[in-house]
């Protein structure tokens, strides 16, 4: 008996890896919805410096973030985005060490949805993903007993 192959989520996967490796430069903004009690609000743009092994891509990411008082922060962050067979797994690696955030499966032809939620302490982190024709748009959720949470990044 031949398996029913997903041709469409085989392309969505192989477009976003490759477009993944063109990424360059980035920028996000911060909102809290109600019953937010954190002030992580605000804007950030910077630059990816990306590196390609294997299934592996790495996003070393720099940028300056601006809150809503005009406090102005540097901020870094690493992530390792991963090929797997039916989906992407992107990680952030904190010290090296690698924290899953989410397994990203298409669920149409440019769009992608976490397969599970990542849960840190009491917060819930949900995520999709976007492959426009000139960038790749991010969406993450938070929500816990503290935080309504959206970041919303741009990759380009």
């Amino acid at each position: 008996m031949n398996a029913l192959v997903d041709y469409k989520a085989l392309s969505a996967l192989a477009q976003l890896v490759e477009r993944l490796k063109q990424v360059r430069a980035f920028s996000f903004n911060a909102s809290n919805g109600p019953g937010s009690q954190t002030n992580w609000r605000g804007h950030g743009r910077g630059e990816v410096e990306v590196a390609s092994f294997g299934a592996h891509i790495l996003f070393a990411e720099r940028a300056e973030f601006t809150d809503v008082d005009g406090h102005k922060i540097d901020l870094q962050n690493t992530y390792r985005w991963t090929r797997c067979v039916d989906f992407v797994r992107l990680e952030h690696l904190r010290r090296e060490e690698p924290v899953l955030l989410f397994n990203l499966v298409p669920v149409t032809e440019h769009g992608f949805r976490h397969q599970s939620p990542h849960l840190c302490g009491e917060d819930t982190y949900t995520a999709d993903l976007i492959l426009h024709p000139d960038e790749i748009e991010l969406i993450w959720q938070i929500d816990g007993p503290r935080k309504n949470e959206r970041l919303h990044y741009h990759y380009w």
